[in-house]
């Protein structure tokens, strides 16, 4: 069972500092303290271990034991020691360390995301990230189950008790090859796309959103390919196997498979996705909070834009 603590780091404080001075007048004025509170700090220390630590003399005034200088030194050490933990303690307010977990929705996070989290590293060698590819429903489970501190995702279907912040608008945009008749710098329509072949993402939103859009302007459209990756999608277009109708265009012009690409605006009137941060509602711990700030900042600037087709 540990030892209660009776002896309190001022009490050890007053006792090492009046064994370097030798004088209870001297160690008060150190401490800016009362002498009285001195003595009776010596006495406390004496009283607990149950020894003579001190020689008191008028002449000469506080004189330790061989047994007292010893506990002196020992004390100061302690003190140096709680010094040193509150400095480092004091540090964590300046940099972040731990570990922050991200849940992101896969076809549109890292167009971004590396950009937002670069930085934040590089000032916090303390920092590690671990990143979990979801989808909107698995994203949500996942933070309000304590795996993950914050969730990247396309607004729909929100959850109670996650706190979310708007970070983009995304309009549809075609996806086709450089040379495709549709890749102009005029805004196309979905009857326009219905006529040629349809590469569909199917992942759980982006699918069902298509299809939406599709199905409100009365159109069917004509499936040539579907892929559950945003980089296949892009690659079976540059390839030449079809259009696709996306929502965030990434910073490269290029697919995997090293054909060029084209992305053209839809004319306007067409339902955006939202791209949204969250975290559970209750006050998030400095290394969420430092996060989302980033993410907010790198949101308002210009190359946040750059990802949007419009």
């Amino acid at each position: 069972m540990p030892t209660p603590l009776r002896l309190s780091l001022k009490t050890l404080r007053a006792f090492a500092v009046t064994v370097e001075h030798g004088s209870i007048t001297r160690a008060a004025a150190e401490l800016n303290t009362a002498a009285s509170a001195i003595a009776a700090a010596l006495d406390q220390v004496e009283a607990e271990f149950g020894a003579a630590l001190l020689v008191r003399t008028r002449a000469r005034g506080i004189a330790a034991t061989a047994e007292g200088r010893v506990m002196a030194a020992r004390f100061r050490a302690l003190l140096d020691q709680y010094s040193h933990i509150v400095e480092e303690g004091r540090a964590l307010s300046q940099t972040l360390s731990g570990t922050l977990r991200i849940g992101y929705y896969a076809p549109v996070a890292p167009a971004f995301l590396p950009a937002v989290i670069g930085p934040l590293m590089a000032g916090n060698p303390g920092l590690t990230l671990t990143l979990h590819e979801h989808d909107n429903d698995s994203a949500q489970t996942a933070l309000l189950a304590g795996q993950l501190d914050v969730i990247l995702f396309a607004g729909q279907d929100l959850r109670r008790g996650i706190a979310t912040t708007r970070l983009l608008d995304l309009p549809p945009y075609l996806l086709s090859a450089a040379d495709h008749p549709l890749a102009t710098d005029t805004p196309v329509t979905l009857a326009q796309i219905a006529k040629h072949p349809l590469v569909v993402l199917e992942r759980p939103l982006a699918r069902p959103y298509l299809d939406g859009l599709f199905r409100d302007s009365g159109l069917t459209p004509r499936v040539a390919a579907s892929a559950d990756s945003i980089e296949m999608v892009r690659s079976l277009v540059g390839a030449g196997a079809g259009v696709a109708v996306l929502g965030m265009c990434p910073l490269t012009e290029v697919s995997y498979g090293g054909h060029p690409l084209a992305c053209t605006p839809l004319a306007p009137g067409l339902q955006p996705l939202q791209l949204l941060s969250g975290h559970i509602s209750a006050q998030p711990r400095k290394l969420v909070k430092a996060f989302l700030e980033a993410l907010t900042d790198w949101m308002a600037s210009e190359a946040a834009s750059s990802l949007i087709v419009s």
